[in-house]
């Protein structure tokens, strides 16, 4: 536990303030989390010192689930398009002692996605990106969102999905391999109930918990002695 990092409080983020962008592909969950942490910040600061704003202009629906999000909450929402509006909307809430950026999701393939980190970088007003990693996903794929999106540094990782994920282990490995610091774990959609603050402890327990279902990738006995010899099980199925 002691090589895994983790946010040790809220006061660094929560009453730290300052720009954040929430970052990742598409459906890892980033609006969803934004709210979350809109919430958080509102409970303890009230909502005339947030604003959020959102550059997810290319999907349906997008920019007004983060509306929606900020009627409820009672805190506006501003859509921006590219670099300039960026900097200027940042200029006009210079004053808010927080802005969440709920960023458009592109699959880390897509070569977007620098252009999308330049345009952080370059908004006039330092952006402190937070990454939320797909806890579903296989190590792969994790790696290579790190990859796409780390340009620069990042300044931390939301693990999503942890309630739908049959392991952590592939994450961890991630966050541990990347050196990411998590700061919050995301257990389902409600907001904001379903966000809590990173505990290693519990992370390195899920991830060696064992598992309610055997897993049909798992190596039985008798095939890992096959596999480590290099020979095939007698029982294999063969196609002439």
């Amino acid at each position: 536990t002691q090589e895994l990092r983790v946010l040790p409080s809220e006061a660094g983020l929560i009453d730290g303030g300052g720009v954040f962008a929430v970052m990742g592909p598409t459906g890892a969950g980033k609006t969803t989390t934004t709210a979350k942490l809109a919430a958080r910040f509102v409970v303890r600061h009230g909502a005339d010192k947030l604003a959020l704003l959102t550059t997810d202009g290319y999907r349906i629906g997008g920019h007004e689930q983060l509306r929606i999000y900020g009627k409820i909450l009672g805190v506006p929402v501003h859509a921006v398009r590219d670099a300039a509006d960026l900097k200027l909307a940042l200029d006009e809430l210079k004053n808010k002692h927080t802005v969440l950026i709920d960023t458009v999701g592109m699959s880390q393939r897509d070569r977007a996605v620098a252009e999308q980190v330049e345009m952080l970088m370059s908004a006039g007003r330092p952006v402190k990106r937070l990454l939320v990693l797909n806890a579903t996903s296989n190590g792969d794929t994790l790696n290579e969102v790190v990859h796409a999106y780390q340009g620069g540094g990042l300044d931390g990782a939301v693990i999503s999905k942890i309630d739908e994920a049959a392991s952590l282990g592939p994450v961890l490995d991630c966050a541990l391999r990347h050196q990411l610091a998590i700061h919050y774990l995301a257990t389902g959609q409600r907001v904001p109930e379903d966000l809590h603050l990173a505990n290693s402890q519990y992370l390195v327990h899920r991830a060696f918990k064992a598992r309610l279902t055997p897993s049909p990738w798992a190596l039985e006995t008798d095939e890992l002695a096959f596999a480590l010899a290099g020979a095939k099980p007698e029982t294999e199925v063969r196609v002439a």
